[in-house]
């Protein structure tokens, strides 16, 4: 892995405690902060790789739907929801957001690996849904069996699913340049 797919992924790491701990503080302007940087970084001529803006905005609407229907199951509860919404905040698809930018840097090395892929959303999704809760962001409501079940499903379909799309998407970008 070379050294600008090892700074992505310490800017996801940094935005996943920045959202965490702003989210049980009520702080959202750090991780907000650093997502903007982040995209920045990311979309930079020589770093930018066509699909990432796609995958923002498809990653972003897979939390919308799945963190959202966790809330409204009443598995989860969300530190910094606000108590008349029964959407997913803002932070937890500000780290979607983060993770798309990950998909065709750090993690572009599991785009030909999608079982792999799936094996990996499936273990360690809930572990950071876990995490989250430990720290106060996030509240397991329910039975946790049937939550981490759930989340593993989820992501074992998620994160192959926005692996296969991102490099469907740069294929299709070669193929519309080659037509030019």
């Amino acid at each position: 892995m070379n050294r600008n797919n090892w700074v992505n992924m310490l800017w996801m790491q940094i935005l996943w405690f920045s959202a965490v701990l702003g989210a049980v503080g009520g702080q959202l302007w750090l991780a907000s902060m650093l997502l903007i940087g982040f995209v920045f970084w990311e979309f930079r001529p020589a770093r930018r790789v066509y699909g990432d803006f796609q995958l923002i905005l498809v990653a972003v609407l897979f939390g919308l739907i799945l963190d959202t229907t966790w809330v409204r199951l009443g598995w989860l509860e969300y530190a910094g929801a606000s108590a008349l919404s029964e959407l997913a905040p803002l932070w937890i698809l500000f780290l979607w957001a983060g993770l798309a930018l990950t998909i065709n840097h750090s993690l572009v090395w599991l785009q030909s690996r999608l079982i792999l892929a799936a094996l990996l959303g499936a273990v360690f999704s809930p572990l950071s849904y876990l995490a989250a809760a430990r720290f106060g962001a996030v509240t397991i409501v329910s039975e946790p069996e049937g939550l981490f079940i759930a989340l593993s499903l989820s992501w074992a379909i998620a994160l192959p699913l926005l692996l296969w799309l991102a490099k469907h998407l740069k294929h299709l970008n070669k193929e519309k340049l080659s037509h030019v």
